[in-house]
């Protein structure tokens, strides 16, 4: 018998090209982004579409760097609770600052994550799908008016991994805001992830009252957060490490 016929006499086609005509003709549903986040070493996973119903400014930036984006992928890896417990917002002139372990800390993750969306990235690519990898660190800002070119934490929103806190950060509900994120953009199909809307900031101004720039207020109303990145900015080219935000809200939440 040809070894290309099955018992019955019909051409066999090899799993794994089987596996490549029928995801390509389907979207991508949240048991693949689940079977990946397990696979890529991301403690998170979450796909949010690009298309009409997308928030404008979101959209805009995804098509503006791939115009045939119909999705995004995001990832996330958790801070340790023990690295952010190190920060403080001041130190003495000369003096060890126990903080600057974050920045050490940080490079690992972000070399993790930027591996995770390079692999995912390559997945699609050998599907024949466009991508865009977006790394951890690395992604342009426009320095005059300190936005990135592509918002991760709004996709991150976007694609159920959490909602936006007072400081302007990310917050989920496994790591509160102890987490570092990476994106990937691409034009196959995928079923988005379930919104996580929660408000963690009811009642709290913690982030607010700790910060030592005061470059945080409290928001107005329709607004999710209220801060001066520039003064931001500039406390922290002074050469501390700060994020005292961060940790204040990781101790209320964790």
């Amino acid at each position: 018998m040809d070894k290309k016929m099955g018992k019955r006499g019909k051409t066999e086609i090899p799993a794994q090209t089987g596996e490549r005509v029928s995801r390509n003709m389907k979207k991508y549903d949240q048991r693949f982004v689940e079977e990946m986040r397990g696979k890529l070493d991301v403690e998170l996973l979450g796909a949010a579409v690009i298309n009409e119903s997308t928030p404008v400014l979101l959209r805009e930036q995804a098509q503006a760097l791939l115009p045939a984006a119909r999705s995004v992928f995001v990832f996330a890896k958790e801070m340790y609770r023990e690295v952010v417990a190190l920060l403080g917002p001041s130190k003495e002139a000369g003096e060890a600052e126990k903080g600057e372990l974050f920045g050490p800390h940080g490079d690992y993750l972000n070399s993790r994550l930027t591996k995770a969306v390079y692999d995912l990235s390559g997945y699609f690519r050998k599907e024949g799908f466009q991508t865009l990898p977006l790394p951890a660190a690395g992604t342009p800002v426009d320095q005059r008016y300190l936005k990135a070119v592509f918002s991760f934490k709004d996709a991150a929103r976007e694609a159920g991994l959490g909602s936006t806190g007072r400081h302007g950060l990310l917050i989920t509900p496994q790591f509160g805001p102890r987490v570092r994120l990476a994106c990937l953009l691409t034009n196959a199909e995928v079923e988005p992830s379930p919104l996580k809307q929660a408000d963690y900031c009811v009642n709290c101004d913690a982030c607010i009252r700790v910060c030592p720039a005061k470059v945080l207020q409290p928001p107005k109303e329709g607004e999710t957060y209220s801060m001066n990145k520039f003064a931001c900015r500039t406390y922290r080219q002074t050469g501390l490490t700060c994020s005292v935000c961060l940790k204040a809200c990781a101790e209320v939440l964790n």
